[in-house]
């Protein structure tokens, strides 16, 4: 299967199970390493195949070209820029940042903190370049600071409390300056979405807030061996999406939430734009799930002006809808065209 995408949208179009879903899931191996829809890669893998092979060239912001390719099979993957190989995940997180919006993208708002936790680090991720080794930090003395606990090893754990407190003030304070400075973007997108709720972004960066977390952590340090873990720290925390006082999933229907977490996703990539940097690729999977055409409407024109690179999975083309720049493809029985 070949695909010579354009800049803009692009469409993927064909019947249920015609293969649409395999483009998206080629595109975010890419950038991710691994599947949105599989937790192994047995299924990317075809019948009497031993491995699966998926080829881009990439161009970055200053149109300079880069091939990435990446070879999975049952048990690894083999990754390759230009020549030289890549060890570790994150360098294809910079390579091809990637964001996905599919039928359970609900789940953002639905499931515990940590995915909300992974959203905003996404951002600061790309765009603060020491924030993916500030946060390496944080984790493996966190790491370590558990198992002093599970040891029973008060004062063991007590000597990784300064070193978790510096990291912990930083991390905060990027996320917090990330939810400012989105915020605005979010609400101008869902006024232009006919979203009437007031919305409100709640920031709990996972200890109190009248502490430290160097005392925070010595006032909870037998508590924390009781337990066997870490109570207080930015691995708590907490963003809470609010829709007029009220959770947004408890208050929003699927399609009202399909729109919210499309907001959310475009206004971080318009701020990774901002910040001078190419915006992360947005892979839309059945673009009409959960919306009625007015609202979808809404959001393909959102799309088209937000000018990145967007492919939709649909089965209906929308042919009339498209920009001039657009590009149709048709997927049927595992072919491209």
């Amino acid at each position: 299967m070949q695909l010579k995408p354009g800049m803009g949208l692009n469409f993927i179009c064909g019947e249920n199970g015609a293969g649409k879903t395999s483009v998206l899931e080629a595109i975010f191996l890419l950038g991710q390493g691994r599947s949105f829809r599989h937790t192994d890669a047995g299924p990317f893998i075809r019948h009497d195949e031993h491995h699966s092979l998926v080829l881009a060239e990439l161009r970055d912001s200053q149109g300079k070209s880069l091939r990435l390719g990446i070879q999975r099979d049952k048990q690894k993957f083999v990754a390759r820029c230009s020549g030289e190989n890549i060890r570790k995940r994150s360098e294809l997180l910079r390579l091809l940042p990637v964001q996905l919006i599919t039928p359970q993208s609900h789940e953002l708002l639905e499931r515990g903190p940590e995915l909300r936790r992974r959203y905003l680090d996404f951002g600061l991720f790309h765009v603060e370049q020491s924030y993916h080794q500030l946060l390496m930090t944080y984790q493996r003395a966190l790491k370590q600071r558990n198992s002093a606990l599970r040891l029973k090893d008060g004062r063991l754990a007590g000597s990784f409390n300064e070193q978790l407190a510096v990291a912990a003030e930083r991390i905060v304070a990027s996320r917090v300056t990330l939810l400012h400075e989105i915020e605005a973007k979010l609400q101008q997108y869902l006024r232009e979405m006919r979203f009437d709720h007031e919305l409100a972004l709640q920031f709990h960066r996972g200890w109190k807030e009248t502490l430290g977390l160097e005392k925070a952590l010595k006032d909870t340090l037998d508590r924390d061996m009781a337990a066997g873990y870490t109570g207080y720290g930015p691995h708590r925390g907490e963003l809470k999406i609010l829709v007029s006082g009220k959770r947004a999933e408890k208050h929003l229907s699927r399609g009202q939430q399909k729109i919210l977490v499309y907001g959310l996703m475009l206004a971080l990539s318009q701020w990774v734009a901002e910040k001078g940097l190419e915006p992360p690729v947005v892979l839309s999977d059945d673009l009409g799930a959960e919306l009625d055409k007015g609202n979808r409407d809404l959001v393909l024109a959102y799309l088209r002006d937000m000018g990145g690179q967007v492919f939709i999975t649909s089965v209906e083309s929308y042919a009339g809808e498209k920009s001039g720049a657009a590009k149709m493809f048709h997927v049927e029985q595992g072919e491209l065209r």
